[in-house]
């Protein structure tokens, strides 16, 4: 009896092991929202709002406009930007807050409503991925500081705030919608510059008109999905698949290809994707869907208006 209770603990303990090592298979999403266009600067601009505003990786930015001086622009300037993501669809409807993109995907009855830009944590207070609901909001918050920002503001030596007052210095802004994951919210800000960026205590900061919206359309009951999927592929009408790989913010290591590869590989897609294409995407880790379908002619990579519009996938209007 011992024995055969040793074997089968260790039998347990191997396919275990064996269950860890498999690479895991990718979801297969079918859309892609967004396009490559043009955006003129206004006074104030910077490239690092610019691409939160835009949901960009800065590499990509700089590729897309290969300045002299990145450090000043000028009102009237026109840069080349992409605010295109695979849409990681979940449910009919709900929202779909996707951390590695740093967007707000929102479903009602089966369309894509709209998309927003959205701040999420620091990797040292990391917005947790989970399903949740809405069960309330708030107009005009007053913003309780918790114990552990007041403990960071200690350290800083800043003046310690137990409370901040409605008004235009609260950092909720006017909207703060509640989520089920106590502590967590929606909420507006009055930093929209630090919005599409990893700039938060864990909560979700959106631009003031994107969450005015939201407080007043979004429905208590909503589900809110956290997800953090640095890697996502995506198959269009036509067949070809699209990669979109982002850094790994929360786990600190670089992308591997081979990796990548393998979960590709997982999920079915090991013939139909060319891997010198993948290690490509992975290493420019631009965060916009390419093209790495096998047989395709290979040239030199850099996203452009013509890849943006041979997706063949459908294109919902974004909010902005």
């Amino acid at each position: 009896m011992f024995w055969r209770l040793l074997l089968s603990t260790i039998m347990a303990l191997v396919l275990a092991r064996a269950a860890l090592a498999a690479p895991r298979p990718l979801p297969v999403y079918t859309e892609i929202a967004g396009s490559e266009h043009e955006y003129v600067v206004v006074a104030g601009d910077t490239l690092w709002a610019i691409s939160g505003r835009f949901t960009m990786t800065n590499r990509l930015l700089e590729t897309l406009n290969p300045l002299d001086d990145h450090n000043h622009l000028h009102a009237g300037q026109r840069l080349r930007v992409s605010d295109r993501h695979i849409v990681p669809r979940r449910d009919p409807d709900g929202l779909v807050i996707d951390v590695a993109a740093r967007t707000l995907f929102w479903f009602r009855q089966g369309a894509l409503e709209g998309r927003f830009p959205v701040a999420v944590g620091r990797a040292d207070w990391a917005t947790p991925a989970g399903r949740y609901r809405i069960i309330g909001r708030r107009e005009d918050p007053v913003w309780h500081v918790p114990p552990s920002i007041q403990e960071e503001m200690r350290r800083r030596g800043e003046p310690v705030v137990t409370s901040v007052a409605p008004g235009p210095d609260n950092p909720l802004g006017k909207y703060w919608i509640q989520l089920s994951a106590a502590g967590y919210g929606l909420h507006g800000t009055n930093a929209p510059m630090s919005v599409g960026k990893v700039a938060t205590h864990g909560c979700m900061r959106l631009l003031p008109e994107h969450v005015e919206r939201l407080f007043h359309e979004a429905p208590d009951g909503l589900r809110v999905d956290i997800i953090d999927e640095p890697i996502k592929v995506a198959r269009d009408a036509a067949g070809r698949l699209w990669l979109e790989v982002h850094p790994d913010l929360y786990r600190g290591r670089p992308i591997q290809a081979a990796d990548v590869t393998a979960r590709l590989g997982a999920t079915g897609m090991a013939d139909a994707v060319d891997p010198v294409l993948v290690a490509g995407v992975v290493e420019r880790a631009w965060g916009t869907p390419e093209d790495v379908t096998r047989g395709q002619a290979r040239s030199e990579a850099a996203p452009t208006g013509a890849v943006a519009d041979a997706t063949g996938v459908s294109r919902a209007a974004a909010g902005r």
